[in-house]
């Protein structure tokens, strides 16, 4: 009877081992030009088990034996499903997309659809900016962004600016006069 129970217990060690059987799977993200490209999504399909490419485009995931597919993409490139056979080595080549990149936003944590984006985008014209006879980016974005504060720190010519995006005013501030706006000079 205690041979039994031992030789169960073996038994059940090994099937538990086998289902939970990992393998490493790594690879390469790549453009038509063969260059990396680094945060690229690469994805168990069907599963929340994913990874991001490094820097130089390379990615390295663990998958189920039952896995067979995995399905990478990048922003402005189309989305690739790629079979898993025996290999454990991939490069992976993502296609140019123009469909659509219009209507992604990028914000300073991520990038969504622009019809997913919630709160306020301001945006400025490259070309307006480069009509402009200015020697400084912010003297060009001055008073032409909602939200954006440019003041110069010093009236001296050259002095360096301070940009402040957005809460700069607070109506809360203990020296704050009639609307928010402090009465004295900074």
């Amino acid at each position: 009877m205690k041979k039994l129970k031992l030789l169960m217990a073996f038994l059940l060690l090994g099937v538990t081992t086998v289902s939970w059987a990992q393998t490493q799977i790594s690879g390469v993200v790549v453009d038509e030009a063969n260059i990396p490209l680094p945060g690229a999504s690469v994805l168990v399909k069907g599963t929340n088990n994913g990874v991001v490419s490094d820097f130089d485009g390379n990615f390295t995931i663990s998958i189920a034996d039952s896995d067979k597919l995995l399905v990478v993409s990048y922003i402005g490139y189309e989305t690739k499903e790629i079979p898993l056979g025996s290999s454990s080595d991939y490069t992976i080549q993502l296609i140019e997309s123009s469909t659509g990149l219009d209507e992604v936003v990028v914000i300073g944590y991520g990038s969504v659809k622009k019809s997913d984006l919630t709160g306020a985008v301001a945006s400025l014209n490259t070309e307006t900016l480069t009509e402009q006879k200015k020697t400084d980016i912010g003297q060009a974005i001055q008073g032409r962004v909602a939200g954006v504060d440019v003041r110069t720190l010093s009236s001296k010519p050259g002095a360096p600016l301070s940009i402040k995006i957005r809460g700069n005013t607070v109506v809360t501030n203990n020296n704050a006069g009639r609307d928010g706006v402090s009465d004295r000079s900074c």
